[in-house]
Formats: structure tokens, sequence, C-alpha cells
């Protein structure tokens, strides 16, 4: 089998279920960008050559699994009939709950911000932020897909908007392993005021 089809060579591409539509519509930007964000995930995953996600990157490899899922149902022509026969699976409201109790795992062992961190430190965690704000636009992206299809905004939007969380965490913790602190953001007039 090829791996090209010449399918899409006129701008436009086929949803599960056999629908045509443009590669502009909103859908495939939205299941674009969920495929975009397990990349970048999988690239930290790849970069950590020194073991700082080893905690984690067992658990970030069920987060890539979820994407798939995520990314199946946004690519779903008609959702309903697909989950129902058992061609897409469902993501389980109780993946929001373990993302929630990784968050505040992580969390108890990292210093109170006091400031916004500006993307960095080492190359895993600025990695980290980097899927962070692709997380953020796919959110943006399922949000647009709100009117048409409001079922999603059930568990996928928690999801995404929870695992943008995770991801801003576990990049700090990655940072901490790493012995690397964050970089606060202190705007001009903080600066002044602390001298």
């Amino acid at each position: 089998m090829k791996i090209y089809t010449k399918g899409g060579d006129g701008g436009e591409t086929t949803l599960l279920g056999g629908v045509r539509v443009g590669k502009d519509d909103p859908r495939v930007a939205a299941y674009g960008t969920i495929d975009e964000l397990n990349a970048v995930i999988g690239t930290a995953l790849a970069l950590d050559a020194d073991g700082a996600l080893e905690d984690s990157a067992e658990a970030l490899g069920a987060v890539q699994d979820d994407l798939f899922t995520i990314g199946a149902r946004l690519a779903a022509s008609n959702p309903a009939r697909l989950l129902r026969v058992g061609t897409i699976p469902v993501l389980a409201a109780e993946r929001i709950a373990a993302l929630e109790a990784w968050i505040d795992a992580l969390t108890a062992g990292l210093p109170a911000l006091d400031a916004f961190v500006l993307p960095g430190g080492s190359p895993v965690a600025a990695q980290l932020h980097v899927a962070r704000t692709v997380c953020r636009r796919a959110e943006r992206g399922v949000v647009a897909l709100l009117g048409d299809q409001p079922d999603i905004g059930e568990v996928i939007l928690p999801y995404l908007n929870r695992l943008s969380d995770l991801l801003f965490t576990l990049a700090r913790h990655t940072n901490r392993r790493a012995g690397r602190e964050d970089t606060a953001w202190l705007p001009q007039r903080r600066r002044n005021d602390d001298g």
C-alpha cells in the first residue's frame, strides 16, 4: 500500500465516515492541531535523554493515546454512529480526574507561584511549554466547533483545558528536576518597584 493517495491534491480530505470536506474546514484544523500537539509531546519525550520525565513518561504516553482518541472523534463525520458501533473510542471523563490528580501531585513539590513564568529552562521543559501553547490553540479550535457539536464540550474541552495546565506544571517540575529555576516575568513597573 502506498502512503500517498493523491486524494487531497485538490484541497479536500475525507473524514472518518467518508464525507469529503475542504482541508481548511474548522474540524480539520481542530484535529490537525491535536495531531500537532501529539507530535510536540512526542518531541519532549524524545528530548528527555537525562530522564527528567522518567516518572511521567508513561503517563505522557497515555496522554498521546488520549489525543488520538480526541482526533478520531473530531475527524468523525457522524461521531454518534461511529461511537455506537465502536469504530472510534470514547474519551472517558475519568481521564480529566487523572490529569487533575497528576497536576496536584506535581504542584505539591513546587514552590508557590507569585508571577507569570517565562517559557524556557531545560530543553525538555521548553518543549513542554511549546506543547502547552499548542494545546491552548487546539482548545480554541475545539471551541470553534461547539456550535455544531455541543457534546465535545462535555469531556474533550475540559480535558484539553486541564492538559494545558498539566503541561505548564510538568514544565516547571522538569526544570526543578534539571536544577533550573523558572524565570519569572517581572513587568517593568514591578522591576522598578522591587529595586
